[in-house]
């Protein structure tokens, strides 16, 4: 473990140059809009996008409940699993800057992402991309959960490779050109690394290795599925 990973949010801001107060709050604006909780949400949405026959047969209510289990699962649960965690003491911040911080919310995410896949998995009407996309998002929280014992990865980069892993997968999807989206999804994850460097939130390896399993994970999932 380097020297970087023990040192605190405060003392990796110093060490970044000076930027403007606007750059920083646009990097931060960028970060929040594209936090990793959001990103199965986003990722599932790009998927009825490029597969709207798989969908066309669903009523109102099925697509209601099937995005309500996403938001459930990845955004709702994790978040108020996060907020506990810091009322009881069991972790100093819910921005879990530190390794030890995010232990308990991984296994606790780990969980929900096991439990949609799972219910995704079980379900016949549910096309098969989204089950696999949900089961690689099981597959990167674990990657992370074990990355994590000896060094910190970037989230954010986790979630990003993720889309960029489904994106890669899309091209063979017919009736769409994933190429535009591909593009989209390498740009975004380039700004969005380039918004945590900014803000001293990592050093480039971690936005790396965030980056790289979370594109092996969602192939994974593919070749697994």
């Amino acid at each position: 473990m380097t020297e970087e990973s023990h040192m605190g949010p405060e003392e990796a801001t110093r060490q970044m140059p000076a930027f403007s107060p606007v750059l920083r709050a646009a990097a931060h604006f960028f970060t929040v809009v594209f936090h990793p909780v959001f990103m199965p949400l986003y990722g599932t949405l790009l998927i009825v996008w490029a597969y709207p026959y798989h969908f066309a047969a669903f009523t109102g209510f099925f697509r209601f409940r099937v995005l309500g289990a996403v938001i459930l699962n990845t955004i709702l649960f994790p978040c108020i699993t996060a907020l506990l965690l810091k009322a009881l003491g069991f972790i100093q911040s819910v921005y879990m800057r530190t390794q030890r911080d995010r232990i308990i919310p991984y296994a606790a995410t780990m969980i929900f992402y096991f439990w949609i896949f799972y219910v995704f998995r079980h379900q016949k009407d549910i096309p098969q991309e989204l089950t696999a996309f949900m089961l690689g998002n099981f597959i990167a929280i674990i990657i992370a959960f074990l990355c994590n014992i000896f060094m910190k990865i970037s989230m954010h980069l986790l979630g990003a490779g993720g889309l960029l892993g489904m994106g890669f997968t899309l091209l063979s999807a017919p009736y769409f050109s994933a190429a535009p989206l591909l593009m989209a999804l390498i740009l975004l994850a380039g700004v969005l690394g380039t918004c945590r460097l900014l803000l001293g939130a990592h050093s480039p390896r971690e936005l790396y290795w965030g980056l790289m399993a979370g594109i092996v994970a969602q192939l994974m999932a593919v070749w697994i599925i």
